[in-house]
């Protein structure tokens, strides 16, 4: 191919907004956009988006890149997203009503029953999951027991990123990585759609897509979504994947003993395995661009952050607050926090946990609350690695990507928390790059994942950070803590 062409563009439809980069083929970002598309929450552990307002993004984004005269000579696209997500739309590609967000934790009562009807364990061994209110079927389960009518009216049920790509080139397909956030809908050993969980959540298999590989091309841009967002008509575009995923590809993160920290709205503590090693304690899914699995530690992170701002720093930059935190030291001067805003997902799995200070005394200020924030969000990723210890993974390195890792201090906290070598680029992108290789491999402009590596080591600003072994062993105390704490005040709620 001519050197010329071979440019790459990445799209990341995340939770807060949507972001775009042009990558060459050495993995350079030469340019990038965003645009925010905020979520709702319309009731109590609810979150939904505007699916057709990630499609404006879209074009918006693409217009800038174009105005940058940056989409001239890109060869390929690719499209990664949050997940899981339930997009119904129509025969016409509309979305029949406001995407319910892998944040929605409405359905419980329709995980329970969705176990009950499988059977004990039956869950599990479909789809290699637990079943819970922040997978893809409660939540469909949830439509079929309230909104029948759109379940009635949908041709289709997407992902986030798969809307975009339906967009751009008139095809529909779902990709490994998101398939299994799909529980219990996919049957993880064979590779397919189940019927047994199908009708367990009583949707039929036609609304599903066909599954693909996140790298293979699924089609190419059409006229009228040339028209809109200056892509090149033809331009091939692949299946994308999870942004979780995309993210471990991007850092460069697919080997065992590897581990890829996603700090966006969530935290994801992303660890590749060449066979899978079903732990319903954690999320289980493939990776993306390669054969190997996922193990997953996620637990909310910059979303914590934010709240926390909002409710008792409004206005105070995060410069003043990370120098209130780092006065403070390790252990937060006693105090303890549970990040547990929208409930949990990883390992406690408790959708009806609550966020708590505890430890308070007259003396602590605002700086050991933030403190205690970060290492409560830091925590939850120890607390994720432990159970994957007991199974054999031995973390040697950890590679942070995404918005929250700009905080030097966040990122050192993790280091000691987790007890290994952690790295950072301020050049970022990891998803968004993460995407724009699934496009490379598909069109043979990369050769293959092992790219990665080289693309995350050709961003600038490297920061390396040496874990604190005593810092490590105080914070192990600290997780001590916190599960004590955690286990009192579920037990408060079963009184």
């Amino acid at each position: 191919m001519d050197a010329k062409r071979d440019l790459l563009l990445g799209i990341d439809v995340g939770t807060t907004g949507v972001r775009a980069a042009v990558f060459d083929g050495r993995g350079t970002m030469l340019q990038d956009a965003a645009e925010p598309c905020p979520h709702q929450a319309p009731g109590p552990g609810r979150a939904e988006a505007d699916a057709e307002g990630w499609w404006r993004a879209v074009q918006t984004v693409c217009g800038r890149l174009r105005a940058a005269g940056a989409l001239s000579a890109v060869n390929a696209v690719g499209v990664t997203g949050q997940a899981p997500t339930a997009v119904l739309v129509d025969d016409a590609m509309r979305p029949l009503r406001p995407a319910i967000l892998w944040l929605d934790v409405r359905a419980d009562g329709e995980a329970r029953a969705i176990d009950a009807a499988l059977g004990p364990g039956r869950a599990e061994a479909i789809g290699g999951n637990r079943m819970h209110a922040y997978f893809l079927g409660p939540k469909l389960a949830w439509l079929r027991a309230h909104e029948p009518q759109v379940l009635d009216r949908a041709a289709l049920v997407l992902q986030s990123h798969a809307l975009v790509a339906l967009r751009l080139t008139g095809e529909a397909a779902c990709d490994p990585s998101t398939a299994m956030l799909c529980a219990p809908l996919f049957d993880a050993r064979a590779g397919a759609w189940s019927e047994p969980g199908a009708s367990a959540v009583g949707v039929p298999l036609r609304l599903l897509p066909p599954v693909i590989p996140a790298h293979q091309v699924l089609g190419r841009v059409t006229h009228g979504a040339a028209v809109v967002t200056g892509l090149a008509e033809g331009t091939p575009v692949v299946a994308g994947g999870g942004d979780f995923a995309s993210s471990a590809l991007g850092a460069g993160v697919i080997e065992e003993g590897e581990a890829c920290l996603m700090l966006g709205t969530a935290g994801n503590l992303l660890l590749p395995m060449k066979q899978p090693r079903f732990d319903s304690r954690l999320l289980n899914s493939h990776h993306v661009g390669c054969d190997r699995w996922l193990a997953l530690g996620g637990t909310l992170c910059g979303a914590v952050l934010e709240w926390f701002r909002r409710a008792c720093a409004p206005g105070v930059a995060w410069d003043q607050l990370e120098a209130e935190a780092a006065a403070v030291g390790v252990g937060a001067g006693g105090v303890v926090m549970l990040p547990y805003l929208q409930g949990e997902r990883t390992p406690i799995w408790d959708e009806r946990a609550r966020g708590a200070f505890s430890g308070l005394e007259l003396t602590h200020g605002r700086g050991h609350l933030f403190r205690a924030v970060l290492e409560g969000i830091a925590l939850g990723f120890r607390d994720c690695l432990a159970v994957a210890e007991e199974s054999g993974t031995q973390l040697t390195s950890v590679v942070a990507a995404n918005g929250a890792g700009k905080s030097p201090l966040l990122r050192q906290i993790l280091a000691d928390a987790l007890g290994v070598t952690l790295t950072w680029s301020s050049g970022g992108g990891a998803t968004v790059a993460g995407a724009a290789l699934l496009a490379g491999i598909g069109t043979g402009v990369v050769t293959d994942a092992t790219a990665g590596r080289a693309w995350h080591d050709a961003q600038p600003g490297a920061h390396r950070h040496e874990p604190d072994p005593r810092s490590h062993v105080r914070l192990d105390g600290v997780l001590e803590r916190r599960r004590a704490l955690y286990a009192a005040e579920s037990a408060a709620r079963q009184v």
